[in-house]
Protein backbone atom coordinates (compact mmCIF):
# COMPACT_ATOMS: atom_id res chain seq x y z
CA UNK A 1 0.00 0.00 0.00
CA UNK A 2 1.25 3.49 -0.85
CA UNK A 3 2.04 5.76 2.12
CA UNK A 4 0.41 9.14 1.75
CA UNK A 5 2.47 11.85 3.44
CA UNK A 6 1.29 15.36 4.18
CA UNK A 7 4.20 17.82 4.10
CA UNK A 8 2.65 20.88 5.69
CA UNK A 9 5.03 23.81 5.44
CA UNK A 10 8.44 24.38 3.87
CA UNK A 11 11.10 26.42 5.61
CA UNK A 12 13.41 28.69 3.61
CA UNK A 13 15.03 26.73 0.80
CA UNK A 14 13.64 23.41 2.04
CA UNK A 15 11.76 22.76 -1.21
CA UNK A 16 15.03 21.21 -2.42
CA UNK A 17 14.41 18.24 -0.10
CA UNK A 18 11.06 17.30 -1.57
CA UNK A 19 12.51 15.50 -4.59
CA UNK A 20 14.45 13.18 -2.24
CA UNK A 21 11.19 12.14 -0.58
CA UNK A 22 9.68 10.87 -3.82
CA UNK A 23 9.22 7.11 -4.05
CA UNK A 24 7.01 4.68 -5.99
CA UNK A 25 5.61 3.61 -2.63
CA UNK A 26 4.92 7.15 -1.43
CA UNK A 27 2.49 9.91 -2.35
CA UNK A 28 3.39 13.47 -1.36
CA UNK A 29 0.65 15.96 -0.52
CA UNK A 30 2.37 19.33 -0.09
CA UNK A 31 0.92 22.43 1.57
CA UNK A 32 2.64 25.75 0.98
CA UNK A 33 1.73 29.38 0.40
CA UNK A 34 4.50 29.95 -2.15
CA UNK A 35 4.92 26.96 -4.48
CA UNK A 36 8.17 26.92 -6.43
CA UNK A 37 9.05 24.97 -9.56
CA UNK A 38 10.71 22.36 -7.32
CA UNK A 39 7.53 21.95 -5.29
CA UNK A 40 5.37 21.59 -8.40
CA UNK A 41 7.74 18.95 -9.79
CA UNK A 42 7.91 16.90 -6.57
CA UNK A 43 4.35 17.08 -5.22
CA UNK A 44 1.79 14.47 -6.21
CA UNK A 45 -0.88 16.82 -4.85
CA UNK A 46 -0.20 20.53 -4.29
CA UNK A 47 -2.41 22.53 -1.92
CA UNK A 48 -1.79 26.27 -1.93
CA UNK A 49 -2.82 27.72 1.42
CA UNK A 50 -1.38 28.92 4.73
CA UNK A 51 0.48 25.96 6.37
CA UNK A 52 0.13 27.75 9.71
CA UNK A 53 -3.67 27.50 9.58
CA UNK A 54 -4.88 23.98 10.41
CA UNK A 55 -8.50 24.80 9.51
CA UNK A 56 -7.47 26.06 6.06
CA UNK A 57 -5.35 22.95 5.46
CA UNK A 58 -8.20 20.62 6.41
CA UNK A 59 -10.56 22.53 4.14
CA UNK A 60 -8.14 22.18 1.21
CA UNK A 61 -7.72 18.45 1.88
CA UNK A 62 -11.49 18.03 1.86
CA UNK A 63 -11.86 20.05 -1.35
CA UNK A 64 -9.22 17.86 -2.98
CA UNK A 65 -11.11 14.70 -1.95
CA UNK A 66 -8.28 13.45 0.26
CA UNK A 67 -9.70 11.44 3.14
CA UNK A 68 -6.61 9.45 4.16
CA UNK A 69 -3.20 10.66 5.36
CA UNK A 70 -0.67 8.25 6.87
CA UNK A 71 1.85 10.76 8.23
CA UNK A 72 2.25 14.51 8.61
CA UNK A 73 5.34 16.68 9.16
CA UNK A 74 6.92 19.94 8.04
CA UNK A 75 10.30 20.59 6.44
CA UNK A 76 11.83 23.20 8.70
CA UNK A 77 8.66 25.31 8.94
CA UNK A 78 8.07 26.46 12.52
CA UNK A 79 4.49 25.21 12.88
CA UNK A 80 4.52 22.33 15.42
CA UNK A 81 1.04 23.14 16.84
CA UNK A 82 -0.45 22.84 13.35
CA UNK A 83 1.35 19.53 12.75
CA UNK A 84 0.05 18.17 16.08
CA UNK A 85 -3.49 19.37 15.35
CA UNK A 86 -3.52 17.80 11.89
CA UNK A 87 -1.98 14.54 13.12
CA UNK A 88 -4.66 14.13 15.78
CA UNK A 89 -7.51 15.01 13.41
CA UNK A 90 -6.22 12.73 10.64
CA UNK A 91 -5.38 9.84 12.98
CA UNK A 92 -1.61 10.00 12.35
CA UNK A 93 1.27 9.56 14.80
CA UNK A 94 2.27 12.84 16.41
CA UNK A 95 2.94 14.77 19.59
CA UNK A 96 0.10 16.11 21.78
CA UNK A 97 -0.92 19.69 21.05
CA UNK A 98 0.06 20.72 24.59
CA UNK A 99 3.61 19.56 23.93
CA UNK A 100 3.79 21.41 20.63
CA UNK A 101 2.53 24.62 22.25
CA UNK A 102 5.02 24.30 25.10
CA UNK A 103 7.98 24.17 22.76
CA UNK A 104 6.65 26.86 20.38
CA UNK A 105 5.67 29.72 22.69
CA UNK A 106 8.72 31.13 24.44
CA UNK A 107 7.04 31.92 27.74
CA UNK A 108 5.57 28.43 28.06
CA UNK A 109 8.86 26.77 27.11
CA UNK A 110 10.81 28.81 29.65
CA UNK A 111 8.34 27.94 32.41
CA UNK A 112 8.60 24.20 31.72
CA UNK A 113 12.40 24.27 31.54
CA UNK A 114 12.68 26.36 34.72
CA UNK A 115 10.44 23.94 36.60
CA UNK A 116 12.73 21.12 35.42
CA UNK A 117 15.75 22.88 36.91
CA UNK A 118 17.57 23.74 33.67
CA UNK A 119 19.99 26.67 33.55
CA UNK A 120 18.17 29.64 31.98
CA UNK A 121 18.70 33.38 31.65
CA UNK A 122 16.80 35.47 34.19
CA UNK A 123 13.53 36.33 32.48
CA UNK A 124 10.04 37.73 32.82
CA UNK A 125 6.95 38.03 30.63
CA UNK A 126 4.97 41.16 29.85
CA UNK A 127 1.70 42.06 28.14
CA UNK A 128 2.17 45.84 28.27
CA UNK A 129 4.92 48.42 27.96
CA UNK A 130 4.62 49.20 31.66
CA UNK A 131 5.16 45.55 32.60
CA UNK A 132 8.16 45.41 30.27
CA UNK A 133 9.71 48.48 31.91
CA UNK A 134 9.36 46.92 35.35
CA UNK A 135 10.79 43.61 34.08
CA UNK A 136 13.89 45.31 32.68
CA UNK A 137 14.36 47.16 35.97
CA UNK A 138 14.36 43.79 37.78
CA UNK A 139 16.51 41.89 35.27
CA UNK A 140 18.95 44.71 34.50
CA UNK A 141 20.60 45.98 31.33
CA UNK A 142 21.51 44.86 28.76
CA UNK A 143 18.45 42.71 28.16
CA UNK A 144 16.76 40.96 25.23
CA UNK A 145 13.14 41.57 24.26
CA UNK A 146 11.29 38.92 22.21
CA UNK A 147 7.72 38.40 21.00
CA UNK A 148 6.63 35.20 22.75
CA UNK A 149 4.92 33.76 19.69
CA UNK A 150 7.15 34.72 16.75
CA UNK A 151 9.85 32.63 15.05
CA UNK A 152 12.99 33.15 12.98
CA UNK A 153 14.37 35.87 15.31
CA UNK A 154 11.63 38.25 14.19
CA UNK A 155 11.31 41.07 16.69
CA UNK A 156 14.21 39.86 18.87
CA UNK A 157 16.04 42.99 20.05
CA UNK A 158 18.77 43.97 22.49
CA UNK A 159 18.00 46.90 24.77
CA UNK A 160 21.03 48.59 26.29
CA UNK A 161 19.65 51.82 27.71
CA UNK A 162 16.63 52.58 29.87
CA UNK A 163 15.41 55.30 27.51
CA UNK A 164 14.79 52.74 24.72
CA UNK A 165 12.86 50.13 26.72
CA UNK A 166 9.43 51.59 25.98
CA UNK A 167 10.10 51.95 22.24
CA UNK A 168 11.46 48.43 21.76
CA UNK A 169 8.86 46.80 24.01
CA UNK A 170 6.11 48.47 21.99
CA UNK A 171 7.67 47.22 18.72
CA UNK A 172 7.87 43.66 20.05
CA UNK A 173 4.28 43.77 21.36
CA UNK A 174 3.02 44.90 17.95
CA UNK A 175 4.78 41.91 16.36
CA UNK A 176 3.22 39.44 18.81
CA UNK A 177 -0.17 38.07 17.65
CA UNK A 178 -0.97 37.22 21.26
CA UNK A 179 0.29 40.53 22.66
CA UNK A 180 2.86 38.88 24.93
CA UNK A 181 6.63 39.36 25.09
CA UNK A 182 9.55 37.84 26.96
CA UNK A 183 12.35 39.89 28.53
CA UNK A 184 15.58 37.98 29.15
CA UNK A 185 18.96 38.66 30.66
CA UNK A 186 21.55 39.17 27.89
CA UNK A 187 24.24 36.49 28.03
CA UNK A 188 27.43 36.29 25.97
CA UNK A 189 29.18 33.20 24.66
CA UNK A 190 29.13 30.85 21.68
CA UNK A 191 25.90 29.54 20.15
CA UNK A 192 25.35 26.10 18.68
CA UNK A 193 22.70 24.04 16.88
CA UNK A 194 22.10 20.43 17.86
CA UNK A 195 19.82 18.26 15.69
CA UNK A 196 18.55 14.95 17.02
CA UNK A 197 15.78 12.38 17.31
CA UNK A 198 14.28 11.59 20.70
CA UNK A 199 12.70 8.11 20.94
CA UNK A 200 11.92 6.03 24.03
CA UNK A 201 13.81 8.43 26.27
CA UNK A 202 17.00 8.20 24.21
CA UNK A 203 18.49 11.17 22.34
CA UNK A 204 20.10 10.26 19.01
CA UNK A 205 22.20 13.21 17.83
CA UNK A 206 22.79 13.46 14.07
CA UNK A 207 24.20 16.95 13.70
CA UNK A 208 26.06 19.63 15.66
CA UNK A 209 27.06 23.04 14.29
CA UNK A 210 28.44 26.35 15.53
CA UNK A 211 26.27 29.37 14.78
CA UNK A 212 28.09 32.32 13.20
CA UNK A 213 27.48 35.59 15.04
CA UNK A 214 30.47 37.68 13.95
CA UNK A 215 28.07 40.40 12.78
CA UNK A 216 25.53 39.77 15.53
CA UNK A 217 25.01 43.40 16.60
CA UNK A 218 25.82 45.18 13.34
CA UNK A 219 22.11 45.95 12.87
CA UNK A 220 21.37 46.85 16.49
CA UNK A 221 19.01 46.58 18.20
CA UNK A 222 18.21 43.58 15.96
CA UNK A 223 20.46 40.52 15.88
CA UNK A 224 21.88 38.99 12.71
CA UNK A 225 22.90 35.33 12.44
CA UNK A 226 25.49 34.88 9.71
CA UNK A 227 25.19 31.10 9.21
CA UNK A 228 26.61 27.83 10.54
CA UNK A 229 29.98 26.06 10.69
CA UNK A 230 30.94 22.37 10.96
CA UNK A 231 32.82 20.81 12.62
CA UNK A 232 32.41 22.60 15.93
CA UNK A 233 35.19 24.37 17.81
CA UNK A 234 33.95 22.68 21.00
CA UNK A 235 35.70 19.61 22.38
CA UNK A 236 33.94 16.25 22.46
CA UNK A 237 33.52 16.65 26.20
CA UNK A 238 31.86 20.05 25.74
CA UNK A 239 29.58 18.71 23.00
CA UNK A 240 28.50 15.87 25.30
CA UNK A 241 27.74 18.44 28.01
CA UNK A 242 25.53 20.33 25.55
CA UNK A 243 23.90 17.07 24.46
CA UNK A 244 23.04 16.21 28.06
CA UNK A 245 21.35 19.60 28.49
CA UNK A 246 19.30 19.06 25.34
CA UNK A 247 18.33 15.59 26.55
CA UNK A 248 17.10 17.04 29.85
CA UNK A 249 15.16 19.73 28.01
CA UNK A 250 13.54 17.24 25.65
CA UNK A 251 12.45 15.06 28.55
CA UNK A 252 11.06 18.04 30.44
CA UNK A 253 9.00 19.10 27.40
CA UNK A 254 7.99 15.48 26.66
CA UNK A 255 9.37 15.62 23.13
CA UNK A 256 9.21 11.88 22.54
CA UNK A 257 9.06 10.56 19.88
CA UNK A 258 10.23 13.66 18.02
CA UNK A 259 12.78 15.18 15.70
CA UNK A 260 14.41 18.03 17.60
CA UNK A 261 15.97 21.37 16.69
CA UNK A 262 17.82 23.43 19.30
CA UNK A 263 19.68 26.66 19.90
CA UNK A 264 22.21 26.44 22.74
CA UNK A 265 24.39 29.12 24.31
CA UNK A 266 27.64 28.19 26.02
CA UNK A 267 28.65 31.16 28.14
CA UNK A 268 32.19 32.36 28.69
CA UNK A 269 32.18 30.85 32.17
CA UNK A 270 31.03 27.43 30.88
CA UNK A 271 27.27 27.55 31.54
CA UNK A 272 25.14 25.62 29.02
CA UNK A 273 21.88 27.48 28.41
CA UNK A 274 19.09 26.05 26.27
CA UNK A 275 17.75 29.07 24.34
CA UNK A 276 15.37 27.15 22.09
CA UNK A 277 14.19 23.58 21.65
CA UNK A 278 11.37 22.58 19.34
CA UNK A 279 9.88 19.54 17.62
CA UNK A 280 10.81 20.04 13.97
CA UNK A 281 13.76 19.35 11.73
CA UNK A 282 16.35 22.12 11.64
CA UNK A 283 15.49 24.47 8.77
CA UNK A 284 17.36 26.82 6.44
CA UNK A 285 18.85 23.70 4.76
CA UNK A 286 21.06 23.08 7.82
CA UNK A 287 20.01 19.53 8.73
CA UNK A 288 19.20 18.39 5.20
CA UNK A 289 22.23 19.82 3.36
CA UNK A 290 24.82 21.59 5.55
CA UNK A 291 25.09 18.87 8.22
CA UNK A 292 24.62 16.15 5.63
CA UNK A 293 27.44 17.52 3.48
CA UNK A 294 29.70 17.55 6.56
CA UNK A 295 28.95 14.05 7.88
CA UNK A 296 27.08 12.10 5.20
CA UNK A 297 24.07 11.63 7.49
CA UNK A 298 20.69 12.12 5.79
CA UNK A 299 17.93 12.55 8.42
CA UNK A 300 15.01 12.61 5.99
CA UNK A 301 14.32 8.84 5.82
CA UNK A 302 14.05 8.77 9.60
CA UNK A 303 11.84 11.89 9.61
CA UNK A 304 9.46 9.93 7.36
CA UNK A 305 9.65 6.83 9.58
CA UNK A 306 8.85 8.96 12.63
CA UNK A 307 5.85 10.54 10.89
CA UNK A 308 4.54 7.07 10.01
CA UNK A 309 5.07 5.72 13.52
CA UNK A 310 7.84 3.34 12.41
CA UNK A 311 11.12 2.57 14.25
CA UNK A 312 14.18 4.65 13.43
CA UNK A 313 17.09 3.12 11.53
CA UNK A 314 19.89 4.18 13.87
CA UNK A 315 22.60 2.96 11.48
CA UNK A 316 21.62 5.81 9.16
CA UNK A 317 22.56 8.31 11.87
CA UNK A 318 26.21 7.19 12.01
CA UNK A 319 28.58 9.73 10.36
CA UNK A 320 30.13 8.50 7.11
CA UNK A 321 32.87 11.14 6.88
CA UNK A 322 34.01 14.47 8.33
CA UNK A 323 34.26 17.54 6.12
CA UNK A 324 34.41 21.25 6.91
CA UNK A 325 31.22 22.99 5.73
CA UNK A 326 29.95 26.52 6.24
CA UNK A 327 26.76 28.31 5.32
CA UNK A 328 26.97 32.11 5.21
CA UNK A 329 24.25 34.70 4.64
CA UNK A 330 24.10 38.28 3.42
CA UNK A 331 21.30 40.36 4.97
CA UNK A 332 18.93 42.52 2.97
CA UNK A 333 19.47 46.05 4.27
CA UNK A 334 17.89 48.60 1.99
CA UNK A 335 18.53 49.76 -1.58
CA UNK A 336 16.88 49.19 -4.94
CA UNK A 337 17.92 46.40 -7.32
CA UNK A 338 19.44 47.94 -10.44
CA UNK A 339 20.67 44.70 -12.00
CA UNK A 340 20.58 41.05 -10.94
CA UNK A 341 22.13 37.96 -12.53
CA UNK A 342 22.01 34.20 -12.05
CA UNK A 343 23.92 33.05 -8.92
CA UNK A 344 24.35 29.58 -10.41
CA UNK A 345 27.25 30.91 -12.49
CA UNK A 346 29.10 31.74 -9.25
CA UNK A 347 28.30 28.26 -7.88
CA UNK A 348 30.62 26.65 -10.43
CA UNK A 349 33.64 27.57 -8.30
CA UNK A 350 35.53 24.80 -6.51
CA UNK A 351 34.24 24.16 -3.00
CA UNK A 352 30.85 25.83 -3.60
CA UNK A 353 27.93 23.49 -2.98
CA UNK A 354 25.33 26.15 -3.74
CA UNK A 355 24.81 29.90 -3.85
CA UNK A 356 21.31 31.32 -3.85
CA UNK A 357 19.06 34.33 -3.48
CA UNK A 358 17.00 34.31 -0.30
CA UNK A 359 14.25 36.51 -1.76
CA UNK A 360 12.85 37.07 -5.23
CA UNK A 361 14.85 39.80 -6.99
CA UNK A 362 14.33 41.72 -10.20
CA UNK A 363 15.28 45.22 -11.38
CA UNK A 364 13.27 47.73 -9.36
CA UNK A 365 12.86 45.52 -6.28
CA UNK A 366 13.15 47.74 -3.20
CA UNK A 367 14.86 45.97 -0.31
CA UNK A 368 13.74 46.72 3.24
CA UNK A 369 16.11 47.83 5.96
CA UNK A 370 17.16 44.91 8.16
CA UNK A 371 14.71 44.34 11.01
CA UNK A 372 15.56 40.81 12.09
CA UNK A 373 13.81 37.63 11.02
CA UNK A 374 14.83 34.72 8.84
CA UNK A 375 14.72 36.37 5.40
CA UNK A 376 18.16 36.97 3.87
CA UNK A 377 19.30 38.56 0.65
CA UNK A 378 21.59 35.70 -0.37
CA UNK A 379 23.49 32.73 0.95
CA UNK A 380 26.20 30.24 0.10
CA UNK A 381 27.11 26.72 1.24
CA UNK A 382 30.82 25.94 0.87
CA UNK A 383 33.07 23.03 1.83
CA UNK A 384 36.80 22.35 2.17
CA UNK A 385 39.32 20.43 4.27
CA UNK A 386 39.28 23.02 7.10
CA UNK A 387 36.65 25.48 8.35
CA UNK A 388 38.81 28.54 7.68
CA UNK A 389 39.28 27.47 4.06
CA UNK A 390 35.56 26.84 3.61
CA UNK A 391 34.78 30.24 5.12
CA UNK A 392 37.22 31.94 2.75
CA UNK A 393 35.51 30.26 -0.22
CA UNK A 394 32.13 31.45 1.08
CA UNK A 395 33.33 35.04 1.53
CA UNK A 396 34.82 35.18 -1.99
CA UNK A 397 31.60 33.76 -3.42
CA UNK A 398 29.37 36.29 -1.67
CA UNK A 399 31.61 39.15 -2.85
CA UNK A 400 31.07 37.93 -6.44
CA UNK A 401 27.26 37.90 -6.30
CA UNK A 402 25.76 39.17 -9.58
CA UNK A 403 23.87 42.10 -8.02
CA UNK A 404 24.01 45.87 -8.29
CA UNK A 405 22.02 48.10 -5.94
CA UNK A 406 21.33 51.83 -5.86
CA UNK A 407 19.93 54.10 -3.19
CA UNK A 408 16.16 54.61 -3.32
CA UNK A 409 14.97 57.95 -4.67
CA UNK A 410 14.70 60.54 -1.91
Amino acid sequence: MTDRLLVCGLGSGMDRSLAELRSPRRELVVVTERPTDRVRAAADVLLVCDPNDAVAVLAELSAAGIDRIDGVFSLGADNPPVISTLARYLGCPGLPLETALNCTFKDRRLAVLRNAGLDLPRYATAESVGEAVRAVEDIGLPAVIKPSDQTGSLGVMKVESADRVRELAQEALLLSPGGRIVIEEFLEGTEHTLAAFMVDGQLHRFGFADREYGRKEEFAPHFFEGGDTLPSVLTEEQIEEVTDTVRRGARALRLDPAVINTDILRTRDGRVVLLEITCRITGARIATEVMRLATGVDPLPNVVRLALGQPLDLDELTPRHSRAVVQRFVPADGGVVEWVGDPRHVARRAGVHDVFWGIDLEPGTELPAYRGGAEVLAGVIAHAEAPAEAEAIAERTLRALPLRLREPAG
